[in-house]
């Protein structure tokens, strides 16, 4: 069968729907790290020319002779500060070193007290007046800033619906949004969040109940944005869920601060014809059968290596699509016949039947 825009997106598609195509599909989100190393940018180079990490990006893929479907950016809502958690950034060149990779800061942004503030107002309301001071940014200039923001967002996004399917790719993308296990802990710092789940569980779960329905719309709002349409696009969302498995959490905290909201994200989003990314960071294997609630066939999951994916293709053969998992260790230090052993069992164990994205951990 010829490859082209067609075939890729039919591939793609058989895949998320349990069914076997042609073959297994391929799908690397490397993001602009490795593309402007590879080419010889600076990451401090990339944050003051975000254009230098979109050409390294788009020559990488050309030369390495493209895959079934490309990660075509973030978020695009105009509320992009709501749907990720207020953290300290150390940008490469300004805070850190000219080449070292951009840090997130793990501190107390939230104080106790903001918990009320939440509850009060909801989650939009709330980091209207919140964020602002947080940036350290004039009021009445917040609009402003997020709306620009935006409107950069959705024209990178707009630059690549036009560049890969021209050459016969189909693109996702469109939104990401933190859900309020992984908002919290991040603001308040993983430390201190454990410990409030422990002292004061009652106003955390009604903090999330303040919090669930505004980042749902949010998250809606900007997948919606982007416009991906058949057959050059597929609108999804991703929701990234780093700390609320198994590796960082006993099942009763997982039961009742992660999986309610979880579901609730996925359901709205599915309603509305967007297809959610369960993006797990670490290893969320005890909570596997626990997916078997939410919609069959209606989102895939992405894995780290640190989950197992092969545990998890026995739990969600006839539930979930599985994007992964070919671990970057691997990737740096393993030999080519290494890698293409660990491809080929990912091919033959997890993508028997369907149901397989083949892409790095």
């Amino acid at each position: 069968m010829e490859d082209n825009l067609e075939t890729r997106m039919a591939r793609v598609k058989a895949a998320i729907n349990l069914e076997e195509g042609d073959r297994t599909p391929v799908s690397l989100a490397m993001g602009y790290k490795f593309p402007c190393r590879y080419k010889g940018i600076s990451q401090g180079a990339y944050f003051r020319n975000r254009s230098l990490g979109t050409r390294a990006m788009r020559e990488v893929f050309d030369e390495l002779g493209g895959w079934d479907i490309v990660a075509a950016g973030g978020t695009t809502t105009e509320h992009r500060d709501l749907v990720e958690a207020p953290m300290i950034i150390k940008v490469p060149g300004k805070d850190i070193g000219e080449d070292e990779v951009i840090q997130w800061e793990e501190a107390v942004i939230f104080t106790e007290k903001e918990y009320d503030r939440i509850i009060e107002l909801g989650w939009i309301e709330f980091m209207k007046d919140f964020y602002p001071r947080f940036r350290g940014w004039d009021p009445d200039d917040y609009h402003t800033r997020i709306k620009a923001r935006a409107a950069r967002e959705l024209e990178t996004l707009r630059k690549s619906q036009c560049y890969f399917p021209d050459r016969g790719y189909p693109i996702y993308g469109g939104g990401d949004v933190f859900p309020p296990l992984m908002m919290l802990s991040c603001s308040r710092s993983m430390t201190r969040f454990a410990l409030d789940i422990h002292r004061i569980p009652d106003k955390i779960q009604a903090v999330m109940d303040a919090m669930i329905d505004d980042l749902t719309r949010l998250a809606i709002e900007g997948a919606k944005m982007a416009g991906l349409q058949d057959p050059w696009g597929i609108p999804t969302c991703s929701l990234i869920m780093e700390r609320g498995g198994a590796f960082y959490f006993p099942p009763k905290v997982f039961e009742r601060f992660e999986l309610p909201y979880m579901k609730k994200l996925v359901e709205g989003l599915v309603a509305e014809g967007i297809t959610p990314i369960l993006h797990f960071d670490q290893d969320w294997t005890p909570d596997m059968p626990h997916l078997k609630e939410l919609p069959r066939k209606k989102f895939f999951i992405q894995l780290d290596s640190k989950t197992d994916i092969f545990k998890t293709k026995e739990i969600l053969r006839d539930h979930a699509c599985i994007m992964g998992d070919v671990p970057p260790a691997l990737l740096s230090l393993g030999t080519p016949g290494e890698v293409t052993a660990y491809c080929r069992r990912l091919i033959d164990v997890v993508g028997e039947g369907g149901g397989l994205i083949l892409g790095v951990g």
